[in-house]
Formats: C-alpha cells, structure tokens, sequence
C-alpha cells in the first residue's frame, strides 16, 4: 500500500497565546485539502474531538506552520468524499480517526491558570501529544514523531496567567 504524509499544524493568534495544534491528513486527491483532527474548547469548558472535513489550512486567519511528522499506509486512512465545502463531524471514519477517539479530550481545569503539564492541566498540546503517541503505539505511526511534535511545543507557562495591561 502507498504511504500519505501526516502534518502537525501549529497556529497562534498572538505570540504571547499557546499555540494550537492540530493533525492534518491531505487528500490523496488534492494535497491543499483533507481532514483536521484536533479539539476544541477552553481550560474552563473542557474540550471535545473533533474533525473538520474538507479543510484547508490556508485559510486560516491566523498564521500557522505544518510540518511533516510521519507516513501512514493509505489503508489506515478514510478520504472525503462527495462532499465539497468543510465541514466539522464527531464521527471517526478511518483508524487515525478512531485512534483520535480513544484518547480522551482534556477536561474542564480546576486551576486554568496554573502551568500546563502532562497530567492534570492539559490542553490541546498536550493531547496531541498523547494522539501521538498511541499512533506510535498501535504502529500507525513511526517514533520520530514524538521529537518533532514536542520540539514544537510552548513551555508550560507560555500564554498563562494574567498579564499587566498598560
């Protein structure tokens, strides 16, 4: 079976804010385009998974940087199809996506001000590293990819907590 890039996308509206990550899988038929899985939500609210379906990351508002982590077999992978315009669905189609559905989202913070870490304060970095990591570990995905996701993301105390207005 041929093998399809996987990209980590990394966008950020300022540069003091964490940085958003995300997972871009192209389409075979058309690499501009494909499906995001990532979640969404707020240390305060909790997050949930989802997949945005027929998205193109160049139209994103803010500015990003997609990076090349890996290949997966093609036959791991479920493409779009008949729809054109993107769309978000919760539903996993193929086995990155199912894999995306057994790591949990990160829930609600109890102290959201605190220093992100690995365990009890995460956020979306944090849980696409553990994505990640059991994409590793169902070998979907090869191991070079721990070091290029965590080589992108933002120290613990980066965009947290209040900062003086002037």
């Amino acid at each position: 079976m041929p093998l399809r890039s996987v990209f980590l996308v990394s966008s950020r509206n300022s540069p003091g804010q964490r940085a958003h990550f995300s997972i871009f899988v192209p389409s075979a038929a058309s690499p501009t385009i494909g499906t995001s899985i990532h979640v969404v939500g707020a240390p305060m609210m909790g997050y949930e998974l989802e997949f945005k379906r027929n998205y193109t990351p160049s139209v994103n508002e803010e500015p990003y940087e997609m990076v090349m982590i890996g290949q997966v077999d093609s036959h791991n992978i479920v493409d779009s199809s008949g729809e054109s315009s993107m769309f978000v669905d919760h539903t996993p189609r193929d086995n990155l996506e199912v894999a995306a559905r057994q790591v949990p989202p990160p829930r609600i913070s109890e102290n959201f001000m605190a220093p992100v870490n690995d365990t009890t304060n995460k956020r979306c970095q944090e849980w696409t590293m553990e994505y990640v990591h059991h994409l590793i570990a169902r070998g979907l995905l090869g191991e070079e990819a721990t070091q290029i996701v965590q080589s992108k993301r933002d120290s613990p105390t980066h965009g947290i907590g209040l900062k003086p207005v002037v």
